[in-house]
């Protein structure tokens, strides 16, 4: 193996675990997991990575790793004895007993070695490809998470490390991608798998940026209409504008950001408000409006019921 093959290994792990294979990468990933070396690396990068921290629930100690593998090879190697071959002993190091060593010859050298080798590198590719079992299930679940387009009006455009294309419908919204939608008769219905569904109007320029598990929308620009299904205490629905946060344990609201405002309206539940600049914050109810702007008044504000009245 070449530095330049360990180095591709590292590139195709590395585009793994942030979700960015393409199906050609993720096939020559999977090809290069069938060699020892490589499935041996995968399980040290991946138990370095923070990301599949406690993803196991019951991850096997190296100690107890290093028993089982002794274990097999024991056994493998008791079965070469009863063929009529010499057992390989993995055991402690001790004394050797003469008698012993007179009574039982001894296998051949090269013999114990690659059954050894062998042995171990089944071993190191069983355990990597049980934590690639664990980031196939971490990345699905985080796939599932990500928001897809139910519906498309106009251009609706996808910006990421990748480059930037047209999203088609069922396409997700993955994290760290930029989602635009170009032109005044542009829109966007982006639908997550618990029935919450995000609606960008005209021009509307926003960030998929989850933290710490939870869902967070970064609106640079625009305005979103969001229908939020209840979320758990621990992991609220967060929106973000350059001027205001806004938390949601679970609403309908309109977040509308522009010419160094943000304006909240809610229509049911209660938001938790957040002022950027100065970190001070209020509830707004059902029915009530609040503006981050310069020299505004920073208060929950009744609006009209029609929610198109202004």
């Amino acid at each position: 193996m070449s530095a330049g093959d360990f180095s591709r290994f590292d590139q195709l792990v590395s585009r793994y675990l942030d979700d960015e294979l393409s199906p050609a990468e993720a096939t020559e990933l999977a090809s290069l997991l069938g060699e020892p070396v490589f499935a041996a690396r995968f399980l040290e990068i991946t138990r370095l990575n923070s990301e599949i921290t406690g993803l196991l629930a019951a991850p096997v100690p190296d100690a107890a790793m290093v028993e089982l593998v002794r274990a097999d090879i024991d056994e493998s190697v008791a079965a070469v004895e009863h063929a009529g071959g010499a057992r390989l002993r993995i055991a402690e190091q001790s004394e050797p007993d003469p008698s012993s060593a007179a009574s039982v010859p001894s296998a051949p050298p090269l013999t114990q070695r690659r059954i050894a080798v062998s042995r171990l590198a089944w071993a190191a590719m069983f355990v990597g490809f049980a934590g690639l079992a664990a980031l196939l299930v971490f990345n699905r679940a985080r796939t599932a998470e990500a928001p897809v387009l139910a519906l498309a009006q106009g251009e609706v455009r996808l910006e990421g490390p990748s480059g930037e294309h047209l999203l088609a419908p069922g396409e997700p919204w993955r994290r760290d991608t930029k989602l635009r939608t170009v032109g005044p008769n542009s829109s966007a219905t982006m639908r997550f798998r618990d029935g919450s569904q995000l609606g960008f109007g005209a021009n509307a320029v926003a960030f998929n940026e989850p933290h710490y598990g939870a869902r967070s929308v970064r609106l640079e620009h625009g305005t979103v209409q969001a229908q939020v299904k209840k979320q758990p205490h621990h992991r609220p629905f967060g929106f973000v504008t350059p001027e205001a946060e806004a938390i949601v344990l679970g609403t309908t609201l309109r977040l509308t950001v522009g010419g160094h405002s943000t304006r909240l309206e809610v229509t049911e539940g209660t938001v938790q408000f957040r002022r950027r600049h100065d970190g001070a914050e209020l509830i707004v109810k059902a029915g009530q409006y609040a503006i981050v702007a310069p020299n505004v008044p920073f208060a929950p504000t009744p609006f009209h019921p029609d929610p198109h009245h202004r």
